[in-house]
């Protein structure tokens, strides 16, 4: 990762948080378990929890009680849904919802502020689907990640178009967590 003052002169925008996330990027190897990694990533970074995202992925395997609510957060060992995600962010005190057809602007807009987007990947042929939280952004890289599939901790760039491409076949389904409003 580059310091601020080089980022502003190549035009590249950081999260405030991306230092803290990179650092506390949790590598899933070859486990179908991107959501669980990439929530304790981010609980690990933004709540100094130590969680161990084993753990987790097992825990979120099973459904949740909220209330009255029964929350299924995903299929086990397989694929979390975005509710599931968000569910388990506020479960360890990060606020998170999650939203359709966000805009690829409002992306670049708020990166730099303490907001946390976590846009949904797919793939239709081969089916796969992959989140990761953002964390960068440049004209000429593209999307910056802290991917839980990249073996470094380091950021993980995805050229724009590529980018925008596998979002929109989700529908730019993306999960957006507000760590200033922890408690």
């Amino acid at each position: 990762m580059i310091a601020k003052e080089e980022a502003l002169s190549s035009n590249e925008i950081v999260s405030p948080f991306a230092r803290q996330i990179i650092q506390n990027l949790q590598y899933q190897g070859n486990r179908n378990d991107c959501a669980p990694f990439t929530a304790a990533t981010l609980i690990r970074a933004l709540c100094a929890n130590p969680l161990d995202p084993i753990q987790l992925a097992e825990e979120m395997n099973q459904p949740a009680w909220r209330g009255a609510v029964l929350v299924i957060r995903r299929i086990p060992n397989w694929a979390t849904f975005p509710w599931g995600l968000v569910d388990v962010l506020r479960h360890y005190g990060l606020p998170a919802n999650w939203r359709i057809r966000v805009q690829p602007t409002e992306l670049i807009h708020h990166l730099s502020t303490p907001t946390l987007y976590l846009p949904i990947l797919l793939s239709w042929r081969p089916l796969w689907a992959h989140v990761m939280t953002l964390v960068a952004y440049h004209p000429q890289q593209g999307f910056g990640f802290a991917n839980t599939q990249f073996p470094q901790q380091a950021i993980d760039w995805i050229p724009q178009n590529r980018f925008l491409s596998l979002w929109k076949a989700s529908l730019r389904c993306t999960v957006i967590v507000n760590p200033s409003g922890a408690a």
